[in-house]
């Protein structure tokens, strides 16, 4: 609870500080505000501002720890990718950066609630910053129109779990998790209690982005700011997950037989969606968004196997590798094309003749999100496949291998065309971001040749 009043304060600040119109000032606090609430993430006492008695209906432990460190510290890179987009005349720094931090809190309450309210509460206060960043850059008719179909998507998605809740509520009489997982037989047998599980996962695996609920993402995805899509890809995407582990992984874990079986197809229909459909992609970030799904039935192997500490980590490590992925993949492409969001395939031809490193730490990113050896991605799928192995999930396996496989077919078309493919591309060559390239490309290598390092510090929060 310290970390998200540090970041609800940190929020107001930089509204007021908008007044002044200073774009660095405005960036500095937010990434102040974000590293404090990090800091007391870590060395704080989460309950220090709540009287004794009172129930917060947010826990944070271990498991909120892990994925709430991890949103904290690439919002803080995210902010620092976003200079060129705020140094737009018609995008307000201040306001960003404000709905930003207050989309945090959200993902914060996403990690560790115990309640359905609070659930709720998170959900909402994510989703509603999000509808507003989607649509930041006004004079973008794609990102209005991202804006209007993520409004329109995600009030249907939690009037899904809304419906869920109330199903759930209305067979138990409990709005807390805990209760319900240890409540009568007579109420968990109840068709009702059975409707309201069955929505309130479809509702999350809307959020997730999960086939064959994933058709807003690549609209949403391609129209949004290039920073707004990154932030969704690894913020969101982490604090969504939180949620869905959270609830079935661990709360409703006893209720498997009403909720495994769709889980296990909607990962199989995300392996097989977001492979085959991002290899026709034309453009960097329709093709990104496409394995952004595909990404997504790989993490819903962790779902699936349920063996504690064992998948939640295995969650967590590639949740962490994915994340530093897509944010060298970004800070590589804002160097490159600025602030542009229509950047196609073939404008990446040559790249290399231009910015040897930037092509790369690029040909990183995309070699670890297709899972080859040495980089961190192949550690992360290697972490999710052998819980399934052990679970006898053979048919799933070789699904997520050949989908793999067909992965790797467009995730090397980028790679060739930056290195082997003649052109001279009208790059920018800026140096801005290039810092973040090369820890996000260390962290990859040091994941993929020494996971245990990584391992260890995750088991340790």
């Amino acid at each position: 609870m310290l970390s998200i009043t540090i970041l609800s304060v940190s929020g107001l600040v930089l509204l007021f500080v908008g007044f002044l119109n200073k774009i660095s000032l405005s960036r500095s606090l937010a990434v102040a505000g974000l590293g404090l609430a990090l800091v007391a993430l870590f060395y704080g006492n989460q309950n220090v501002l709540i009287p004794a008695d009172m129930d917060t209906q947010l826990s944070f432990d271990g498991f909120a720890l892990k994925f709430s460190a991890l949103i904290l510290v690439f919002a803080i890179f995210i902010v620092f990718l976003s200079g060129q987009f705020l140094r737009k005349e018609f995008v307000q720094s201040a306001e960003f950066l404000a709905v930003t931090t207050f989309s945090l809190v959200g993902a914060l309450m996403l990690t560790s609630f115990t309640h359905m309210i609070t659930l709720f509460v998170g959900l909402e206060t994510l989703g509603i910053s999000l509808y507003i960043l989607a649509g930041t850059d006004k004079k973008s008719n794609a990102s209005n129109e991202a804006s209007l179909k993520y409004l329109l998507m995600g009030a249907f998605a939690t009037g899904l779990i809304l419906f869920g809740m109330a199903m759930i509520y209305g067979a138990t009489g409990l709005l807390d998790f805990q209760a319900i997982a240890k409540s009568s037989k007579d109420s968990l047998d109840s068709g009702l209690f059975q409707i309201g599980v069955f929505f309130l996962l479809i509702g999350l695996l809307f959020k997730v982005s999960a086939a064959p609920f994933h058709f807003w993402s690549p609209d949403v995805y391609e129209g949004s700011p290039n920073v707004v899509m990154a932030f969704m890809a690894v913020v969101v995407k982490i604090a969504s997950f939180a949620a869905l582990f959270r609830v079935f992984g661990h709360y409703f874990s006893g209720f498997s037989f009403l909720w495994w079986d769709i889980v296990y197809y909607a990962c199989l229909a995300s392996l097989i969606a977001g492979n085959f459909l991002a290899l026709i992609q034309k453009t960097v970030k329709r093709q990104l968004a496409f394995s952004s799904i595909s990404q997504t039935g790989y993490l819903l192997f962790a779902i699936l196997v349920m063996k504690g500490n064992m998948a939640l980590d295995g969650l967590v490590f590639y949740l962490f590798v994915y994340g530093c992925s897509i944010l060298v993949a970004f800070s590589v492409i804002t160097d490159w094309f600025g602030t542009r969001s229509d950047i196609t395939l073939d404008e990446l031809k040559g790249a290399s003749k231009k910015d040897d490193f930037g092509a790369f730490a690029l040909t990183l990113a995309y070699l670890s999100m297709a899972g080859i050896p040495i980089t961190g991605g192949f550690i992360g799928k290697l972490f999710l496949f052998s819980p399934a192995m052990e679970a006898g999930l053979v048919q799933l396996l070789i699904a997520g291998i050949l989908s793999s496989v067909v992965g790797a077919a467009y995730y090397f078309r980028p790679i060739i065309h930056v290195w082997f493919s003649a052109g001279q591309p009208v790059i920018e060559k800026e140096r801005n971001h290039q810092w973040i390239a090369f820890l996000g490309g260390a962290m990859l290598l040091v994941s993929g040749l020494f996971p245990d390092t990584i391992s260890r510090l995750i088991a340790m929060m």
